[in-house]
């Protein structure tokens, strides 16, 4: 029997909470002691670095995460092909990308990141290449039996090491901060590494033994036409974003002719206003995870109606959610930013991206429920036009307007892509939009869960900043949760089909 979608949604939103809340204590602390111009050129680090670790990962986690679901949704499953074959595909295209890298490092160095003294911190990433890709495979197969348990532990590891290791580099050292990042990945990396290859081991041991009578895949071909639009997905998405990223920062320097004020800005949206949107999102990103195995088990077996019951409760609870989030960053939005940042861009940016959150959301689960269906080819060319409409934007409005250009962006990309995504679940699945379920309902319960907060703070007197935010977010947050429990027991609509012709 498989574990209850809720519980395991429950473990991987309490790591990615507490992963995520330790690195905005990490930007934190790296902002106070180092300035936002720091934090500004060390993001734009991470970003070259991430953009690496994608290409050479080739997204191998959806992969294997999505196959071996649709192998192990059979009776006496033997993944051992499939997973051969990820593992195999998930290497090969890691080793080549290290050697490329390594190669290039020199080059790279001077030519992109403009300092000779990176090429060995890119030496040092590249042989952690490899080492990601196994441990993003494996990964993705215990999400696909469902055991999130483990990556859990591995998580949780690999990011107290790696930010062990830099925030010490940090504070006891003079090392360059190019070579305390590249070397706490390549030790985090390796931790994760053979933890997950421990643990995967045992699981081949006990079902090795099982016959591997007419596996999902057979040969490479198979595998490559499958593998193919997922990887194609993640190059697009990464290349795009990278594309935005380094754009940003470019053309802010233009507006301002100040490249201080333009890394400052930078670094304030990328250390404190994007992971604070996307902080509460981790509830939904955990669904979406556990969402693409299930769908793809239910839809590779024929079971329509559970993949549209999944579908129409994954919206209503992403809508009601989202909608709550809106609620606290229109009455709290100023009052969050000033936890974590003085400057007072960062809560008048939390306020006016406010409205925009529940498309930002929406994507996480489409994504999910897309991958699902097998939607690649649509999600890649999706995320393609997203990326074209946002890029535009930055280039042409930041430009003009400066760090409103930015907010202009993600209002125009967010809004335009996701509700394509939106549609072409919908219609793929033959579901009606459901107004009142997916709209006026959740629309209530954040009027509600807010001004019941309001009401709670004031009743209690607690007028102090930092002790009302929290006061309000926690009050909020306990009325939402009961009165999802309410709705689920009595009012939760079932899912509405299209009128057929």
């Amino acid at each position: 029997m498989k574990p209850s979608i809720t519980k395991d949604t429950l473990k991987l939103t309490a790591v990615s909470f507490f992963l995520q809340t330790a690195g905005l204590a990490l930007n934190t602390f790296i902002s106070n002691r180092l300035g936002t111009v720091s934090v500004g050129i060390m993001s734009l680090i991470f970003s070259f670095f991430g953009f690496i670790m994608v290409l050479a990962n080739g997204n191998i986690f959806t992969c294997a995460s999505r196959i071996v679901s649709e192998e192990t949704g059979r009776g006496n499953p033997n993944p051992s092909r499939v997973m051969a074959l990820c593992l195999g595909f998930g290497l090969s295209l890691s080793i080549f990308f290290a050697a490329g890298s390594a190669a290039l490092s020199e080059t790279l160095a001077e030519n992109l990141l403009r300092d000779k003294e990176t090429g060995s911190a890119i030496r040092i990433l590249a042989l952690s290449l490899p080492l990601a890709s196994v441990g993003s495979c494996i990964k993705g197969y215990f999400h696909a039996v469902r055991k999130v348990k483990i990556p859990c532990i591995a998580d949780c590891a690999e990011f107290l090491i790696k930010n062990g290791i830099l925030a010490g580099g940090i504070l006891f050292t003079e090392e360059s901060i190019y070579r305390l990042l590249s070397r706490s990945i390549f030790i985090g990396e390796l931790a994760s590494c053979v933890f997950l290859t421990a643990a995967y081991i045992g699981e081949y041991r006990r079902f090795s033994k099982n016959p591997a009578e007419n596996p999902t895949v057979t040969t490479f071909g198979q595998f490559i036409k499958i593998a193919f639009p997922i990887l194609l997905s993640g190059y697009v998405q990464m290349i795009m974003s990278s594309a935005n990223e380094a754009l940003v920062p470019v053309t802010l320097l233009k507006h301002y002719g100040s490249s201080d004020i333009a890394l400052s800005e930078y670094g304030m949206f990328e250390a404190f206003i994007i992971p604070v949107i996307f902080y509460p999102s981790l509830v939904l990103s955990s669904l979406a995870v556990i969402l693409v195995p299930e769908i793809a088990s239910a839809a590779s077996s024929g079971n329509i109606k559970r993949v549209r019951r999944l579908t129409h409760k994954a919206m209503c609870k992403s809508f009601a959610f989202s909608l709550l989030i809106v609620g606290i960053l229109l009455c709290e939005g100023k009052e969050i930013g000033a936890l974590f940042c003085s400057e007072s861009l960062v809560g008048d940016t939390l306020v006016r991206l406010a409205p925009v959150v529940p498309f930002i959301y929406l994507e996480i689960v489409m994504e999910g429920i897309l991958k699902g269906l097998g939607k690649q080819n649509f999600s890649t060319l999706n995320s393609l036009a997203e990326y074209i409409i946002r890029i535009a934007c930055v280039v042409i409005f930041v430009k003009l307007y400066g760090f409103t250009g930015v907010v202009i962006s993600y209002y125009a990309s967010n809004c335009a892509s996701n509700i394509a995504r939106i549609y072409m679940v919908l219609k793929t699945e033959q579901l009606r939009f459901d107004i009142f379920s997916y709209l006026m309902k959740p629309c209530l319960y954040s009027a509600v869960c807010c001004q019941g907060a309001k009401l709670a703070v004031n009743i209690l007197g607690i007028n102090r900043p930092v002790y009302g935010t929290v006061a309000f977010i926690a009050t909020s947050g306990i009325i939402f949760l009961l009165l999802d429990i309410l709705d689920d027991k009595f009012i939760c609509s079932e899912f509405k089909l299209l009128p057929t012709a």
